[in-house]
């Protein structure tokens, strides 16, 4: 078989994108809401959800479970229109989908499908909702006008977009990821959600940006990862922390004046203490002119990870939120 061309891959991303955002508008016309939980909760309602495998499957069945359909489960402008972008395949004797649409407040997202092996994978799940949620909190009390605003690691741009829509002075949204198709779907969703200020960027972290900001916020990987997926491993030196460490190194000498930097990650605990909140408590203290706090918000997340041979010394994952602003 010849190799694709470079031509026929811009047409086939192009493809896609028409077909995800006739499905986006498809579903926001039919009133789809999606609430994505975590994988193995989601494992345990598959097996639920295939016990009742005969019967018709709802829009949520298709794009939020993830679970095997029938041609005619589905509009028939929109089945045949997915197929020809590549964006539902046949198993067995069905068909299943190749993305699924999660729903924030008013606004739906693609993301990658379920189970999310892939190294590629865009992940969206209940840290997607925790973060979003702690992070307009913070916001609500934040004085400062923004402008310049930058999301890392965005996966699939959800807290960049939401954001961007609820601050009319927000002039610049970058959405950055290390992932091409991170950066494809959250092209997407910024087109449907009719945002013209939101620029996304293949950077590693700063590496590809310019200037400073008045805002910079993440919610990276921060787990210890065997197959170092991208979307999921945070590095092995701290337990998953060293992303987020750098995030908080490099993103200290990107702020603006009175700018401010908000960072929600899970942190590693072991019997013997936090081995992140002790390296960022000796290198902040470089830094007098930055107000600094540190806040454990959940004691006990992914505890299906402590089984894992990379956890052995783990007692709990816990999430924290990182804020820095200078003063």
């Amino acid at each position: 078989n010849p190799r694709p061309t470079s031509q026929s891959f811009v047409i086939t991303q192009q493809k896609q994108k028409d077909a995800l955002l006739y499905l986006l508008n498809f579903l926001k016309q039919n009133s789809y809401q999606f609430t994505v939980i975590t994988p193995l909760s989601h494992e345990r309602i598959l097996k639920r959800k295939k016990v009742q495998s005969s019967e018709p499957k709802t829009l949520q069945d298709i794009f939020g479970w993830n679970l095997p359909f029938s041609a005619k489960d589905l509009d028939q402008v929109l089945f045949p229109l997915l197929m020809q972008a590549e964006l539902i395949q046949a198993e067995n004797d069905s068909f299943v989908s190749k993305i699924r649409v999660a729903s924030l407040e008013d606004e739906l997202f693609i993301h990658s499908a379920y189970p999310t092996v892939e190294n590629d994978a865009v992940f969206f799940g209940p840290d997607t909702y925790r973060f979003y949620y702690h992070f307009k909190q913070y916001l609500n009390h934040h004085a400062q006008p923004l402008q310049r605003c930058v999301e890392l690691c965005c996966g699939s741009s959800a807290a960049a977009i939401s954001i961007a829509k609820s601050y009319s002075t927000v002039s610049e949204m970058y959405a950055v990821d290390i992932n091409p198709k991170a950066l494809f779907y959250s092209e997407i969703n910024q087109t449907f959600a009719g945002l013209e200020n939101i620029y996304p960027i293949q950077s590693n972290l700063f590496s590809s940006l310019e200037g400073n900001f008045d805002l910079i916020f993440a919610n990276p990987p921060y787990l210890m990862d065997s197959a170092e997926r991208q979307y999921r491993h945070g590095g092995n030196e701290l337990d998953g922390t060293d992303l987020a460490f750098d995030i908080l190194k490099q993103g200290i000498t990107h702020l603006s004046k009175n700018g401010s930097l908000f960072l929600y990650t899970g942190v590693a605990i072991r019997s013997s203490g936090n081995n992140f909140l002790v390296a960022v408590d000796a290198w902040i203290e470089n830094y007098p002119s930055f107000k600094y706090t540190y806040e454990e918000i959940d004691p006990d997340v992914f505890g299906e990870e402590l089984d894992e041979m990379a956890y052995q010394q783990i007692d709990r994952i816990a999430v924290a939120l990182v804020k820095i602003t200078a003063i």
